[in-house]
């Protein structure tokens, strides 16, 4: 956070907030430098000084939004998983997961900026999108699907499983990113402590029905002769 930081490392992430927020709102293309220094209350060749120039800037907040996606979930969630993993341990960690994706990236003081910034640019060819997609977007889709295979008993790479892993996805990131709608649909003041629990409650029983409706027959028949043993 800025409050933590002096001199050229806190200009630096002023900026990059700064940009974060106009990059998000109004798009790339609809944002000078000179917006962002005013709104950052930087010099206008700090930007260049520390990014090289817009590109750089938007590359840098691209990153940013990954550091901080990564340090919130873990980076155990972006790697394969263990070929020792049993299904009941693999469908532990996918409730976990999923229920982790439910609370805030980040309790710093630019969740909304980051938020609108994955909404924008996600849905938008850039080198943002390659960098949110192969670096975050990627092998958090991967994790997923492996923790589902192996939970399921159903093939990794099948088309069908893709798509129940953005199912999952689906429910978490409305959540997150449109806690907003979901505030406002429900007469909630905030989602706070007593909100999240009931989110997470339903995502993890949304996500145990899943598991449960498509595993597969012969991973029953295991499952059952394990209990019974």
């Amino acid at each position: 956070m800025i409050e933590n930081q002096s001199g050229a490392a806190a200009t630096r992430q002023a900026i990059i907030s700064a940009a974060l927020r106009l990059f998000g709102e109004y798009g790339y293309n609809a944002v000078s430098t000179r917006k962002i220094a005013e709104l950052s209350g930087a010099n206008i060749g700090s930007i260049a000084y520390h990014f090289g120039g817009k590109p750089g800037l938007m590359r840098a907040c691209a990153l940013y939004v990954i550091d901080t996606a990564k340090n919130s979930i873990g980076s155990a969630m972006l790697e394969p998983i263990s070929a020792k993993m049993t299904p009941t341990e693999a469908r532990e960690e996918l409730v976990e997961l999923m229920v982790l994706l439910v609370r805030p990236l980040t309790p710093n003081y630019d969740e909304d900026e980051i938020s609108a910034f994955i909404m924008r640019y996600i849905s938008l060819p850039s080198e943002a999108f390659d960098l949110l997609f192969n670096e975050f977007i990627e092998p958090l889709h991967k994790h997923l699907r492996q923790l589902l295979a192996r939970a399921t008993g159903r093939d990794e790479n099948g088309e069908d499983l893709a798509i129940l892993t953005f199912t999952l996805l689906g429910q978490a990131h409305y959540f997150k990113i449109c806690r907003h709608i979901v505030q406002r649909s429900l007469d909630w003041d905030g989602i706070g402590q007593n909100e999240c629990l009931k989110l997470r409650n339903a995502v993890r029983f949304n996500v145990n029905a899943i598991v449960d409706a498509s595993a597969t027959p012969a991973l029953r028949r295991t499952l059952v002769h394990e209990d019974a043993m």
